[in-house]
């Protein structure tokens, strides 16, 4: 039998190919697939051969690009590095296998661009553009933000900021130093802005930081299991899945909660300081700043980790009426083209009294809870035109848009959003501290001092309202009538004295208790009254609105109000039964001690 055919050299050959791949990909499939392998193949003692550093993969292109007779210039060579290290943040990156990758692709560039007459016909020398078709992105993208951006009204601070990182990474690199290190990867934003992310991911692509400009949106349900043990590989397969692009994780506050979703948000926090992770994605974590709060303060592991926040500035009532005319002459640009016109005078030279009025509807609009800034500009620019269509103003050749058209979509939303504030606006915070501040000084009773069971009695009582058992139970409290006997001592009375004050306190304590357990329970009851009112005056808007773009709104926010209701009712639920147990337990301490009490006075002590 050869050296070859011996089972020791077959074991040292798996074992080496194994710990060559993707070390986490080996060791799930030796737990999973066979675990028997961990024993026959220890990992701890197995070689391990770590991805090739930037000088080394140098080397090795220079090596293949040599065996295939083709040459570069130093750009071209500059260029496929580049390459070459966003390949880095894409999942299962392969090393010396990458750089094969990197000249089949040029090679069949070449060929492109030779046979449209393109660059020479030199066809032993790759040019920069066959390793990649937008090689001089880096040099444009001091211009590129202002582009990205140009139309977006109330940006200005974002594009400052995204071209803060460009000086700082261009500065670096300049010094041969790793822009990684000091341009940050992970960002807040206090509104949901996936366009936004778009351009993040063009900016950081354009900078040599992502492999793709890719956005991978998901919700906080993709990241929440639904057993234990299901949540950790949900959230590292979405982060596997978004490396080297932008990951955007919509509605954040839902991982502020308690259970799976603060395991899902824990299991982030944990990823993004593994190398697997770590620099190789951006995360974003997009909500409305009350929401990004609350999850901030749940997790104060999540500050260090997103130490920077994209701020979207609040839309000023100019620029909300300047957004609707430039969206109205979208609508224009389209009906010219069909050859017809759209009216737009109304609100392009309006008259002085219609202009301010305008802004205070836009001004009072933007007080209210939840006003979404440009997208409830669109979605009015979009009523307007609605009722244009509705009132059949499209068959002639020009549509005029009036001011009563204007009055009435800025109307119609300010009263519905009023309505919908005015349903959903419960503060359970308040409710829970009021609740809270009520009970205090409200002491847990004292351990029973018999073991005697107490079922029956637990039994009664639940079916007993706090009423009828504060009635029910005897008064465990010595009479106030007592007066001192002759020949009780000093040092007996004064305990006797401390005794009363202290059964007196109890039953302080207890009736404070019976009051603040029939609080809690009003107060359930009127959350599960106004949840209804909400659910209500939710299907009443939508009967009477068919605006899919409103509709899409509304629900959204009726689901936000729902989650928001299902939390207050939650903890007003928990808080109830904290105060019943606490009151059962005080009810049980008081019969024992109501009968230790007639079993005194029945032997005459």
């Amino acid at each position: 039998m050869s050296a070859r055919d011996s089972p020791a050299w077959r074991n040292t050959m798996f074992t080496t190919c194994t710990v060559s791949n993707n070390r986490c990909t080996m060791e799930e499939m030796f737990q999973k697939v066979n675990p028997g392998l961990s024993r026959r193949f220890p990992l701890a003692s197995a070689f391990v051969f770590e991805d090739f550093d930037d000088g080394e993969m140098a080397k090795i292109f220079d090596l293949k690009l040599g065996k295939l007779a083709f040459k570069t210039t130093d750009l071209g060579k500059r260029v496929a590095m580049d390459v070459l290290r966003r390949a880095r943040n894409r999942p299962n990156f392969g090393n010396a296998g990458e750089v094969d990758i990197l000249l089949d692709h040029a090679k069949a560039r070449q060929q492109q661009r030779l046979n449209e007459g393109n660059g020479g016909d030199d066809r032993s020398r790759f040019e920069p553009i066959d390793f990649d078709e937008d090689f001089d992105r880096g040099e444009r993208a001091d211009t590129n933000v202002r582009l990205l951006f140009k139309g977006v009204i109330g940006c200005e601070t974002i594009i400052s900021q995204l071209e803060g990182y460009q000086n700082a990474a261009r500065e670096l690199k300049s010094m041969d130093m790793d822009p990684r290190e000091e341009i940050p990867f992970n960002f807040l934003f206090r509104t949901g802005k996936t366009s936004t992310a778009r351009k993040m991911g063009k900016v950081f692509y354009d900078m040599g930081f992502l492999a793709k400009a890719d956005v991978v949106e998901c919700s906080a349900t993709e990241l929440v299991g639904s057993y234990v043990g299901q949540t950790g590989p949900k959230v590292q397969k979405v982060l596997e899945n978004a490396l080297g692009r932008v990951l955007f994780i919509d509605e954040a506050y839902r991982l502020a909660g308690d259970g799976f979703a603060k395991e899902a948000m824990d299991e982030v926090v944990d990823c993004l300081t593994k190398l697997k992770y770590a620099q190789k994605l951006i995360v974003i974590l997009a909500g409305y700043d009350d929401d990004i709060n609350r999850l901030m303060a749940q997790n104060p592991g999540l500050t260090s980790r997103f130490p920077e926040a994209i701020i979207f500035r609040g839309l000023e009532p100019t620029d909300c009426l300047d957004l609707l005319i430039q969206l109205l002459r979208g609508r224009q640009l389209d009906m010219r083209k069909k050859k017809k016109d759209l009216d737009l005078s109304a609100l392009e030279v309006p008259a002085p009294a219609f202009k301010q009025e305008t802004l205070n509807q836009f001004d009072t609009l933007s007080r209210i809870a939840n006003w979404a800034n440009a997208r409830d500009v669109q979605t009015i620019a979009k009523g307007i035109f609605g009722l244009l269509l509705k009132a059949g103003a499209m068959k002639e050749t020009i549509a005029v848009v009036t001011e009563d058209h204007v009055r009435t979509v800025l109307d119609s939303m300010i009263s519905e959003r009023n309505q919908r504030q005015d349903a959903t606006n419960i503060r359970p915070n308040s409710l829970h501290s009021d609740m809270m501040a009520h009970i205090q000084g409200i002491q847990a009773p004292p351990p029973p001092r018999t073991s005697a069971s107490s079922s029956s009695a637990m039994n009664t009582s639940e079916a007993e309202t706090p009423q009828q058992l504060a009635k029910d139970v005897p008064l465990a409290t010595p009479a106030n009538e007592i007066k001192r006997d002759s020949g009780v001592s000093d040092a007996v009375w004064e305990q006797l004295q401390r005794d009363k004050q202290a059964a007196e306190k109890k039953e302080e304590q207890y009736q404070k208790l019976i009051k603040a357990s029939a609080d809690a329970a009003n107060t359930t009851k009127i959350l599960q009254q106004r949840e209804q009112a909400s659910e209500q005056a939710f299907q009443e808007a939508i009967k009477h609105n068919k605006d899919q773009s409103i509709l899409q709104e509304a629900k959204r926010l009726r689901e936000e109000a729902r989650l928001q209701h299902e939390m207050e009712l939650r903890a007003q639920e928990e808080l109830l039964a904290e105060l019943e147990r606490q009151r059962k337990a005080v009810e049980e301490e008081r019969r024992k001690e109501a009968k230790a009490q007639q079993k005194l006075r029945t032997i005459g002590i």
